[in-house]
């Protein structure tokens, strides 16, 4: 019989360390001085994510705990990095996809124990989620990097920080409303980007049974 480990792991240490970091690095980046410094350890942290997840599956370290807390140390982390980065932007289209970032992120936060409560058990994070946290991590870390460890001219690089935002918030929201959404005829639960892919290679399987393709 396999041994269910205790909430006290290794990966669930990694998650406080992320959320430690994360809010050591908000109080850091006030002094100027140590804003590179500051944005290292956010992007360390978001390297850590990968490691606890693979650390767990690999030693067989997943508990209910630590469901509930990786995902914690995820938002905090993300928070804490776009936050930062409105702080140093000044752009206030900026802030207002942030503010949709955020706002998602804080109603998964509540839906989810309720849910949970509400079906008996727990609302596991979809493959999409996980796409949704590697693009939050990637576009803020590039931003952390470009701003505070390697500056470069803001304003000339406004278009890509333009369109970084608007694809993190798009596919933030669009992970969101996977859990929202009533589930498909299958009885699988999708996000319009999933639907829409789901459409699109059911009209293409039709036209290639069809001998059109």
């Amino acid at each position: 019989m396999r041994s269910i480990p205790g909430p006290v792991t290794v990966p669930n240490i990694l998650s406080f360390i992320r959320i430690i970091t994360a809010l050591a690095a908000l109080i850091v980046i006030r002094d100027e001085r140590y804003s590179a410094v500051a944005a290292w350890m956010l992007i360390l942290a978001s390297v850590l994510d990968y490691f606890d997840g693979w650390y767990a599956r690999k030693f067989n370290q997943e508990t209910g705990f630590g469901a509930h807390l990786d995902p914690l140390a995820d938002k905090v982390l993300v928070a804490v990095t776009f936050i930062v980065l409105c702080e140093a932007l000044q752009l206030a289209w900026f802030n207002v996809f942030v503010a949709v970032i955020l706002a998602r992120e804080a109603v998964m936060l509540f839906y989810r124990p309720i849910a949970a409560m509400r079906h008996g058990n727990s609302v596991a994070a979809g493959r999409f989620g996980k796409v949704k946290t590697t693009v939050q991590y990637l576009v803020g870390d590039a931003m952390l990097f470009h701003i505070f460890i390697h500056p470069g001219n803001i304003p000339e690089s406004n278009r890509l920080i333009f369109a970084g935002i608007v694809l993190t918030a798009l596919i933030t929201v669009d992970s969101g409303l996977r859990y929202m959404l009533p589930a498909c005829r299958d009885g699988k639960k999708r996000s319009m980007v999933e639907r829409l892919l789901q459409f699109v290679s059911g009209i293409m399987t039709r036209e290639a049974r069809d001998g059109n393709f």
